[in-house]
């Protein structure tokens, strides 16, 4: 990772979970990381529980990344005070308990599109505008999407959690990463890699019920989930990695996962 010390990262979905846990890692390795979440707050107080030597070099920034306009004057504002970008990990994603076939959830399920898809889109075009001038440069880029499992398959075991149209985004995000791939090819400095966990301890979908809750532990045993900070390990694996080696898809999931 000594390549990337004091290097610009933009981490999305940065108050919790998984992202959070790898803009601490990003932080740990010298990097400066600027967190984009909706929740401004939420990653404002986390800054204070990182340690002296690395809490400065954290930008906690609010952005939906379901509203253009805020998506790019957060870009803006890296571009004007960094002037460059060199590490883009795309994480945020939501997931709604409901049901494809229920009636009235339209709007719900078009915000699960929105974030986990054109979230993703939208974040990659910003980021890749500064990141042409980065590599202009001569330096190194790198997009990691946070994906899943479920965007290789729906796995039998899966109960009727209300999972909708979440594994046909993470679907479509495997999908995406193959056209830019061909998109990106030209460019010799840019590496793009995903990474596909399974189950994770996170709360990215919100307070589950404790039927919800029960059906889950029936997959897997509770202290046998994947941790944030398992992920954000897969993360710096992939980041590590050496200049011409890309990995290209990470999966990780819990030893006893059934896949």
């Amino acid at each position: 990772m000594e390549r990337w010390v004091d290097k610009v990262a933009v981490v999305t979905g940065a108050s919790s979970g998984i992202g959070w846990a790898v803009a601490q890692d990003l932080l740990k390795a010298g990097m400066i990381v600027i967190g984009f979440a909706r929740r401004l707050q939420k990653m404002e107080d986390l800054k204070e529980t990182l340690d002296v030597s690395i809490r400065e070099k954290f930008y906690p920034r609010c952005c939906d990344l379901t509203v253009l306009p805020s998506l790019k004057s957060n870009f803006h504002w890296i571009e004007q005070r960094f002037h460059s970008l060199h590490v883009l990990v795309n994480n945020a994603g939501m997931v709604q308990m409901t049901k494809v076939l229920e009636e009235s959830n339209e709007s719900t399920l078009k915000q699960v599109i929105d974030v986990n898809l054109m979230g993703t889109v939208n974040c990659t075009k910003q980021a890749y505008r500064l990141m042409q001038a980065t590599m202009a440069k001569g330096e190194a880029c790198h997009i990691v999407t946070v994906s899943s499992l479920l965007g290789h398959t729906v796995p039998l075991h899966i109960p009727e959690c209300g999972l909708n149209l979440y594994p046909v985004t993470k679907h479509a995000l495997h999908t995406l990463h193959e056209v830019l791939r061909r998109e990106l090819f030209p460019h010799k400095l840019m590496r793009l890699s995903s990474i596909s966990p399974g189950l994770t301890r996170t709360d990215f979908g919100g307070a589950p019920s404790d039927d919800e809750k029960k059906k889950w532990e029936e997959l897997i045993e509770p202290d046998e989930i994947l941790l944030p900070e398992d992920v954000a390990r897969g993360v710096n694996f992939i980041l590590s990695s050496p200049p011409h080696v890309t990995i290209a898809d990470l999966l990780m999931v819990p030893a006893r996962e059934r896949y």
